[in-house]
């Protein structure tokens, strides 16, 4: 939006953070309606074949932006799309999210569920983060770099997505409860219930350090240490593959030392990177620069996995107490915090980039004031890192 489409660094980030945060409201809707549904189907497969589907339409729209004469006409095609795709993104994220509490008791079991699915949420991001720049790069860059990376990662989308809603009907599933709360008694009630709640306001503030540290990768690494497109693709690529090597290592730790103890060593290990990076410039030597990134992965890793094993041990915990079977509604809320975190991570970047000075652009990266560099700089290490933080510190008061 910003060095392609010349849009605004504040707007572009209010055009992210609306469709994000209206997933806040729709998606512990879906988590409800996913727990009552009823069909041959089962509970959760025709959220995931209609969510699969739309996602992937809705991701080759999004940078297949039509010849628009505003800045303003530009950002509301993306923003309405964006709002489409998010949406459908819902449909198929809630209901796939709650299955993993519904195919095992044993709470070290569903730990090791969460490292399979989280590894392969990491090689889906790494498909996106690493070899989407480098297609928009190959393409020519432009829009016509940006088109073309849309469509092939829309059909890589559509095969994974798809493949996932399919296979789902290979597992046994347990059926709706026969007693069904109303929605809002439901998430009152969630709410109401303190080891989720607390697990839920770490997560979200995790999730917005990593938010805004995701939004302001791609200006540190052109207009900070002055690199190329393609150079953000490297530092996610560092990151999640370090995350992925890191990940039977969570599984083992929690294992052996519990995961509350674990998930706040994760989010330490992620925010102390992020304070590390703040000594990174141009003349610093690349070997530390990805060294630290490498150690920021290992971090991201267990705050990936082990709030979404503990968020199976609370749902567990609650369907002992209560006799009902609230997957989706406890999962939709905790998605919903997720994309709270990750609405508020690129507003915050776009907030310090536009008090900064950062110029906007439609004919590539803009040569920027110093004042800007130093605005990314601080959105990459030390306003994440904050936040990252304070989730650390708050999940000290984790109790199940």
């Amino acid at each position: 939006m910003t060095d392609t489409l010349g849009i605004a660094a504040a707007t572009a980030g209010v055009v992210l953070f609306i469709p994000k945060f209206w997933d806040v409201v729709f998606d512990p809707l879906v988590g409800i309606a996913s727990d009552r549904t009823r069909s041959r189907w089962g509970r959760r497969q025709p959220y995931l074949l209609v969510g699969g589907a739309l996602s992937a339409l809705a991701f080759f729209a999004l940078f297949s932006v039509p010849d628009l004469a505003s800045a303003q006409a530009r950002a509301l095609w993306v923003g309405v799309i964006f709002f489409v795709g998010m949406s459908a993104y819902a449909l198929f994220a809630v209901p796939y999210a709650a299955m993993p509490a519904e195919m095992s008791d044993d709470p070290h079991e569903r730990t090791v569920i969460m490292s399979w699915r989280m590894g392969f949420v990491l090689l889906g991001t790494i498909a996106g983060a690493v070899a989407g720049p480098m297609m928009v790069q190959a393409a020519g860059g432009g829009r016509e770099g940006y088109r073309t990376m849309g469509a092939a990662l829309a059909v890589l989308i559509a095969l994974a997505m798809l493949t996932t809603a399919f296979s789902a009907r290979r597992f046994p599933m347990r059926p709706a409860s026969a007693h069904a709360m109303p929605a809002r008694e439901q998430l009152r009630l969630a709410l109401a219930n303190r080891p989720y709640f607390v697990l839920l306001l770490a997560y979200v503030l995790v999730l917005a350090g990593n938010g805004a540290m995701a939004a302001a990768a791609p200006y540190f690494c052109v207009h900070v240490l002055g690199g190329k497109p393609d150079t953000v693709g490297l530092v996610f690529g560092c990151l999640l593959l370090a995350a992925i090597a890191a990940m039977p290592l969570w599984v083992a730790a929690a294992r052996r030392f519990g995961k509350p103890g674990c998930a706040i060593a994760a989010a330490l290990v992620f925010g102390a990177a992020l304070v590390l990076m703040a000594v990174i410039d141009r003349a610093s030597p690349p070997p530390l620069f990805y060294a630290l990134c490498t150690l920021a992965g290992m971090g991201f890793a267990g705050t990936q996995l082990l709030p979404f094993s503990m968020l199976t041990d609370v749902i567990e915990r609650d369907a002992q107490r209560s006799g009902l079977r609230r997957e989706g509604s406890f999962t939709g809320l905790f998605i919903a915090g997720e994309k709270a975190g990750l609405a508020l991570g690129p507003l915050i970047t776009a907030t310090v980039l536009s008090v900064s000075g950062f110029i906007p652009s439609a004919e590539g990266a803009a040569v920027q004031p110093a004042s800007a560099l130093v605005g990314a700089g601080l959105a990459f290490s030390l306003v994440p890192a904050a936040f990252v933080l304070a989730g650390a510190l708050v999940l000290r008061r984790y109790r199940l």
